[in-house]
């Protein structure tokens, strides 16, 4: 019997770097984990909750608050100029098919199954940086000659926060492809 799926998937841009590790890479990233990287990952979920609550009553105001949060997650980004990038891949954006609890990509990095990935996320346009660990379930060959290569991870050791943005992004992303779809059958 085919698995369901947990969480809805979808087409996304993200600036994406990542790198193959160790089991013993993964628990060592598990325990050393810091507490302010949660902290962060909740305040900004409480942040985005205020804000929503705020677009109602006024639209002008959480619009300023939403574009400031956006510049603070922007310039504390693992992936800012200012900051060095401590992955092997230098920085690109990518197409991925996202969830809640997964991923998919193309590379021409020839993974295998049960491979261990850290990856490091920019979700856009929030500009939130997520670092997340991985498990490649599934490698596929695409025939494309730059990304011969697409692979399907699970994450890995998600806290409630990471998953909590995660989702939030993916509403915010189905929101704005609804109001785009609906805009330009309006227009045609």
């Amino acid at each position: 019997m085919e698995e369901r799926r947990r969480y809805f998937r979808l087409d996304d841009e993200v600036i994406l770097d990542f790198e193959a590790i160790s089991q013993d890479e993964v628990s060592r990233w598990k325990t050393r984990q810091q507490d302010h990287r949660h902290e962060l990952a909740e305040l900004d979920r409480d942040i985005s909750n205020v804000i929503g609550q705020m677009q109602s009553q006024n639209p002008t105001v959480a619009h300023l608050f939403d574009l400031f949060n956006r510049k603070v997650n922007l310039v504390n980004s693992p992936l800012s100029p200012d900051r060095k990038a401590d992955l092997t891949q230098a920085e690109a954006r990518t197409r991925v098919n996202l969830s809640a609890c997964g991923m998919s990509f193309q590379t021409h990095e020839p993974f295998r199954e049960n491979d261990n990935l850290r990856l490091q996320m920019q979700l856009k346009p929030s500009n939130v940086p997520v670092t997340l660990m991985g498990t490649v379930v599934g490698v596929e060959h695409t025939g494309d000659a730059e990304a011969p290569y697409l692979i399907r991870i699970d994450f890995e050791g998600l806290k409630e926060a990471e998953q909590e943005i995660l989702i939030h992004h993916l509403f915010q992303l189905q929101s704005r492809t609804l109001r785009s779809n609906k805009e330009a059958q309006n227009d045609a």
